[in-house]
């Protein structure tokens, strides 16, 4: 929780200390806090998602934001890179992420740390954590089950 405070600045909305706390108390919820200086000075958070269509492990990374003064110096690479280095060692298959084609600095971030996109024009852009491991019928639930 101090972490997360200490970022607190940088969200669009003030974090009431109850719904903080429900946040990080849900598992499925992950934040990372880039410190410099002994000042927060960026977060990632993310969520684990399930899909009623299949089995792969999805992370949806939802919010990455970097103090103004602090941008284009690595902090959101150390923050993207924590996220997928934390989803390898939990076997997660992909973690994807949606930004406007327009957004230059977060395509070029997520382009660099690996992200991949079907066309240019997408918004989402996806890390294949498990590619080798081709998508078949038992990665996905038929729909009689229910």
């Amino acid at each position: 929780m101090a972490g997360l405070l200490t970022v607190e600045r940088l969200f669009d909305h003030p974090l009431p200390p109850e719904a903080a706390r429900a946040y990080l108390a849900d598992r499925r919820n992950v934040v990372f806090v880039a410190i410099a200086g002994g000042n927060g000075v960026g977060y990632l958070r993310a969520t684990a998602l399930l899909q009623p269509h299949t089995l792969r492990r999805q992370m949806f990374l939802y919010e990455i934001a970097v103090e103004a003064a602090k941008r284009r110096r690595g902090v959101g690479r150390s923050l993207v890179e924590a996220l997928l280095s934390y989803c390898r060692r939990r076997k997660f298959d992909e973690v994807f992420v949606f930004t406007s084609p327009y957004n230059r600095a977060a395509t070029r971030l997520y382009r660099s740390t690996g992200a991949v996109t079907e066309t240019r024009a997408d918004r989402m852009y996806v890390y294949l954590l498990r590619s080798g491991r081709p998508r078949t019928p038992r990665d996905t639930l038929s729909s009689n089950r229910g």
